[in-house]
């Protein structure tokens, strides 16, 4: 038998479906995923390997970094694929750009102008990102902007 309370209760809560794709659009969009996603793949210049949450946890980019960020971090280094071991070498290249990226952002630049460009690029790399999703999808999710520091916004 059902009462006229659990009617109500029935009533009242209305069920919100959302696609996986319009979720996973949605969960990379509030966390920068975009940003995040430009650091690490910067990090990981030509390691054969994503960089792995662990490793991620390790660098100065990630100590140094504020909570919002490091959240971005970590929520896209979650995703990534460990294909191989990392080698000494792996950690050896991470360590180079990672301190790179922190002297880059106190203004010490030490040449590679390969790497500042890379650095540069990554807010154009996000725009087309973003003017792509919204060129493919009706609706389209708003995404904070973070690592300020490292292009001086």
């Amino acid at each position: 038998m059902i009462t006229t309370n659990q009617i109500e209760q029935l009533v009242e809560m209305p069920e919100v479906f959302e696609r996986a794709e319009d979720r996973e659009r949605r969960e990379w969009a509030e966390n920068s995923g975009d940003y995040a996603f430009g650091v690490l793949r910067f990090l990981q210049g030509r390691r054969q390997n994503e960089i792995s949450l662990a490793e991620v946890l390790t660098t100065q980019t990630y100590m140094r970094s504020t909570q919002r960020e490091k959240d971005a971090l970590r929520f896209v280094a979650a995703q990534s694929e460990q294909r191989h071991l990392v080698s000494d070498e792996d950690r050896r290249r991470l360590i180079e750009r990672d301190s790179f990226l922190i002297k880059f952002v106190a203004g010490e630049h030490l040449g590679h102008q390969d790497w500042v460009t890379e650095l540069q690029a990554i807010p154009a790399g996000v725009a087309r990102a973003q003017a792509v999703d919204a060129a493919m999808f009706q609706t389209t999710y708003r995404a904070p902007i973070l690592f300020r520091g490292i292009w001086g916004r």
